[in-house]
């Protein structure tokens, strides 16, 4: 029987592909690392159409949004996620033109891990909220359907 919770699997590769782009950046691969990063950010962004264009309008229709759990606050972070991978990809190449490379890298995996916590909060309200209640309020069938329709 599927579930919801079953996109949580998505979260954990996006998590190892996004480990992958900073190994690149410890190592000074800069290719490998802007790669992994718009290999990421394809995968993600899929994941946030998936779920503001087939699971957010679902949950709108059929949930009582608990405090914490509403879809405003849902796109809001999409919102949030997709400006800070735009911004961490955009300052990948400008690490090849630093004087310090090694402290622009470390700059670099500092304000990552801002963004890795806004994920973890997240992925959290998600695993909370999101995907639990969907499951609720769908039928077998339904989320079979909704399976089906998810590029991601």
């Amino acid at each position: 029987m599927k579930s919801f919770n079953d996109l949580l699997l998505i979260h954990r590769q996006l998590d190892a592909q996004f480990l992958e782009h900073q190994r690149a950046l410890i190592r000074g691969n800069l290719v490998a690392a802007l790669s992994h990063l718009e290999q990421y950010e394809k995968r993600l962004l899929d994941h946030i159409k998936d779920e503001e264009e087939i699971l957010l309008p679902v949950f709108e229709i059929r949930v009582t949004p608990p405090v914490g759990g509403t879809t405003e606050i849902f796109r809001n972070e999409h919102i949030k996620i997709r400006d800070y991978v735009a911004l961490l990809k955009a300052e990948v190449p400008k690490l090849s033109k630093a004087k310090d490379r090694e402290q622009a890298v470390i700059f670099m995996l500092d304000s990552e891990t801002t963004f890795k916590r806004l994920m973890v909060h997240h992925d959290n309200r998600e695993h909370k909220f999101l995907y639990p209640q969907l499951d609720e309020v769908t039928s077998e069938a339904e989320r079979a359907e909704i399976f089906q329709q998810l590029s991601s």
